[in-house]
C-alpha cells in the first residue's frame, strides 16, 4: 500500500483520507478509554453529541436542536422515509442516478402503497427541471441530493425549497456532496431533513454522521426506531419521545466517531464556509481550465458545481487504473472518470492528473 504522502488523491466525493484534526480528536477519544476507562472518560466525554450539534448548526445557520448524530447517509434517508407522514397514494419525487442510499427506502416505500416516481432526463440538469415539472396534487414529499455524486450538478435549491413550501411538500436532502464544498443556509432556504455523512468532504473518517430536522416538523413525525437516548421519559407501559432532533438517538455513541466529527465540524468553521467556498470555486475554474489545456473532454456545469469533475473517455475503468498505477487517485462512475478535491487540493495537483491523462488517451489512439 501506498503512503497518503505519495498519491495525488483526487477521490474526495467518494471516501476521504482522514483530516489530521479528526484523527487527533479520535485519537486522543480512544487514548483516554483505552488509558483510563469508564466512567470518567465517559463523563468527560458526555456533551460531545451537543457539542458536535452546536458546530453543525452553526455551519447550517439552524439551531443545535435540530441536529443530531447518525452513523451514515443511508441512516438518516431510512428515517426520513419512516417518519414522514406518508400515506397509500401519496407520491415521492426522487431523480434518476442518485446514488442507492437516496433511492433505495423510497423505493421500500411502494410496499406501504406510496407512489414513488423516479424522473429521469439526458442529464441531471434537465432531470432537476422535468421534476420540478412532475409535481402534481399527490406529491407529498420529494428526496434529492443537493451535489450530484455523477457530476457535480448542484441543482437550484433555493427554487426547490421555495416551490416545496408554496405547495406543501416536504424536501428531503441528501447534503454528503455538498456540506464542507459549498455554503448552506437553511434559514433562507428552508428544507424539512437534511444528511450528511462524514466521510467525504468533511474527513471526519467512516461511521458517523448528522443530520438535521426542522423543528416545525417534530410533531408530524411518526415514531421510528426508540431507544433510551430518543426518551423524554418512559415506564413499562408507555414512552415520550424527546421534541428535538436527539429523538432519532437510540443506545451506545461511536464517541470516538462524534469526537472526529465535532472536530472536523469545529475546523471548517473556525476557516469559515465563506472563505472555503471562494477557495473551491477558484480550484473549480483552475482545474477546469487546465483539462482544457491539455484537450480533455469533461462534464461542465458551470458554478452550478460541486468539486465534482467527471472526465469523458472512452474508458474510464482503463483510464483509472492507469492514473492509479502512477499514483493518482479517482474513481469511475459508470461511463465517467470523476476527480473530486477539497480546499486544500492544488493546481499543481490537478496538472500531473492532466499530463498522465493526456498520454493515456494518446496511448489509446495511437
Amino acid at each position: 500500500m501506498k503512503p497518503l504522502s505519495e498519491k495525488t488523491f483526487f477521490s474526495y466525493a467518494t471516501v476521504a483520507p482522514m483530516s489530521r484534526t479528526a484523527y487527533e480528536a479520535a485519537r486522543d477519544f480512544m487514548a483516554d478509554f483505552y488509558q483510563y476507562g469508564p466512567p470518567e472518560v465517559l463523563y468527560r466525554y458526555d456533551r460531545l453529541a451537543e457539542e458536535m450539534a452546536e458546530e453543525a448548526a452553526r455551519l447550517l445557520n439552524c439551531a443545535p436542536e435540530e441536529v443530531t448524530y447518525l452513523k451514515n447517509t443511508t441512516e438518516g434517508i431510512v428515517i426520513a422515509s419512516e417518519v414522514l407522514p406518508l400515506d397509500p397514494g401519496d407520491e415521492v419525487l426522487v431523480l434518476g442516478n442518485e446514488y442507492p442510499a437516496n433511492l433505495l427506502p423510497w423505493l421500500r416505500k411502494r410496499h406501504d402503497g406510496v407512489t414513488v416516481t423516479v424522473v429521469t432526463g439526458r442529464d441531471n440538469e434537465a432531470a432537476f427541471h422535468r421534476l420540478l415539472g412532475a409535481i402534481g396534487p399527490k406529491t407529498q414529499a420529494i428526496s434529492m441530493s443537493s451535489a450530484q455524486r455523477y457530476d457535480g450538478f448542484m441543482p437550484d435549491l433555493a427554487l426547490l425549497s421555495r416551490v416545496c413550501r408554496e405547495r406543501g411538500i416536504f424536501l428531503v436532502i441528501d447534503a454528503v456532496q455538498h456540506i464542507g464544498v459549498r455554503s448552506i443556509d437553511l434559514a433562507e432556504t428552508p428544507v424539512d431533513l437534511l444528511v450528511c455523512g462524514g466521510q467525504k468532504y468533511l474527513r471526519a473518517g467512516m461511521g458517523i454522521g448528522f443530520m438535521y430536522v426542522r423543528r416545525g416538523l417534530m410533531p408530524s413525525l411518526r415514531h421510528s426506531r426508540v431507544g433510551i437516548r430518543s426518551m423524554e421519559r418512559f415506564d413499562e407501559e408507555s414512552y415520550v419521545l424527546k421534541d428535538t432532533a436527539a429523538r432519532f438517538q437510540d443506545g451506545t455513541q461511536n464517541v470516538a466517531g462524534l469526537a472526529a466529527l465535532h472536530a472536523s465540524l469545529r475546523e471548517l468553521n473556525a476557516l469559515g464556509m465563506d472563505a472555503v467556498q471562494e477557495k473551491n470555486l477558484a480550484l473549480l475554474a483552475g482545474i477546469k481550465a487546465v483539462l482544457r489545456e491539455h484537450g480533455i473532454d469533461f462534464i461542465d456545469h458551470g458554478t452550478r458545481q460541486s468539486n465534482i469533475v467527471s472526465l469523458r473517455a472512452a474508458d474510464p475503468a482503463a483510464l483509472t487504473a492507469y492514473l492509479q498505477e502512477r499514483n493518482v487517485y479517482i474513481k469511475v462512475i459508470e461511463d465517467v472518470a470523476r476527480m473530486s478535491f477539497i480546499h486544500e487540493s492544488t493546481l499543481e495537483e490537478a496538472e500531473v492528473l492532466a499530463r498522465h491523462t493526456r498520454d493515456f488517451l494518446d496511448r489509446a489512439r495511437s
